[in-house]
């Protein structure tokens, strides 16, 4: 009942949570080559926002129609995955809510994005693991093409993504330090569909654009906290219209952290840092400005804060285990005893060095006695 409400409560602040698609096992833009495994269902909800007010940077007084304005970004999404085969995960990432700053000011419902991952394939003594995510983006959103975001040409768009996984430790895993290595290739598939600009004039895609997707992440896991750090940004390979709005590169540093609360929940806190320029190309003597150009607007978020929380749900299917499975229940048990083990053979090991430490003092002091006494005997 406990974690009935708790898949409850994640779904009704889903509203207001979220991020770029992201499931499975995965930091908070890299995604592991492992998969969860056969019958595994995980629900992720995600928040991230951004706020900016608009400040007058050129010389001498604001214009008589000058009016300052606060611009934000709140994205609100959720991912469900579910583990269909152990090598296959199914993500189904709907985002719930997107601000555009079009005239409706959002998107509710924005568009929806489906993966599947192949992955969890392990060589060179099971440290690496390596696999395949290919993403869809359906334009279920009423609105596209708007400003401080990746771009969204309002297509059915579509990505592959190829994962790289190292883990310190093979046999434990997730328990381990553990790199993380992402690179995708994404098509937005626009040609010949007409996009909009926020101020509802229309204008005919000329060419699909594409765009080289990377991320590397690092996880350091403790009992409690998993501590992480990443680096992801994008790369045009072919560049979208200048009427579009975000046509630019990107490259964003994350530090976050990941407070694993029970087994089966855990909460995650970070920052997206842009380490980018803020270079912006569109072609505003096309289309309507978003903005006055004395407004000081980055074309993508400097900053952007992340807040996510995770729930593991048990394998859907309540049938009795099978022989198999209860000897794979069995074995995980027999790791843990044994990591106990090395653990207190650990400990152990530093308290014989203390007494050998000891023992090799106490027979220099009982020699550097029996010196002293025959030195006295000498003397008498």
């Amino acid at each position: 009942m406990k974690k009935v409400s708790l898949i409850l409560l994640v779904l009704s602040i889903s509203f207001l949570y979220s991020q770029p698609p992201i499931g499975s096992k995965s930091l908070l833009h890299t995604h592991s080559a492992q998969t969860m495994g056969k019958g595994f269902v995980t629900l992720y909800s995600n928040m991230n926002f951004f706020t900016r007010a608009t400040q007058f940077v050129g010389s001498g007084q604001p214009p008589q129609n000058f009016s300052a304005a606060n611009y934000w970004l709140v994205v609100g999404q959720t991912s469900l995955s579910w583990g269909i085969l152990d090598h296959l995960d199914l993500i189904i990432s709907p985002r719930i809510y997107q601000d555009t700053h079009y005239s409706n000011e959002y998107n509710l419902p924005g568009d929806i994005f489906a993966s599947l991952k192949l992955g969890s394939y392990s060589f060179m003594e099971r440290k690496f693991y390596t696999g395949v995510i290919t993403t869809f983006r359906f334009p279920t959103g009423e609105k596209h093409n708007y400003p401080f975001v990746e771009y969204a040409s309002g297509a059915v768009e579509y990505a592959f993504t190829g994962m790289l996984s190292y883990f310190m430790d093979p046999y434990l895993p997730d328990r381990s330090l553990s790199f993380h290595l992402n690179l995708g290739w994404w098509n937005h598939n626009e040609a010949g569909k007409t996009v909009y600009d926020y101020r509802g004039k229309e204008f005919k895609a000329t060419k699909n654009s594409s765009q080289l997707q990377y991320s590397l992440g690092i996880v350091y896991p403790t009992s409690m906290f998993d501590y992480r750090l990443e680096i992801e940004g994008i790369t045009f390979l072919n560049e979208p219209d200048d009427f579009v709005y975000s046509r630019e590169n990107y490259m964003y540093v994350s530090p976050s952290i990941r407070y694993n609360a029970l087994s089966w929940l855990s909460a995650d806190l970070g920052v997206d840092i842009r380490v980018s320029s803020d270079k912006n190309t569109t072609n505003y003597t096309k289309v309507a400005e978003l903005a006055n150009p004395d407004y000081n607007l980055p074309n993508y978020c400097s900053w952007r804060v992340q807040m996510g929380l995770n729930i593991q749900i048990l394998p859907i299917t309540t049938r009795r285990l099978s022989s198999a499975e209860l000897e794979r229940e069995k074995f995980k048990k027999r790791v843990e005893f044994f990591q106990k083990i090395v653990e207190e053979r650990d400990r152990t090991k530093d308290v014989q060095e203390e007494l050998e430490k000891l023992k090799k003092e106490r027979e220099q002091a009982e020699r550097e006695l029996e010196e002293l006494k025959q030195i006295l005997q000498e003397e008498k």
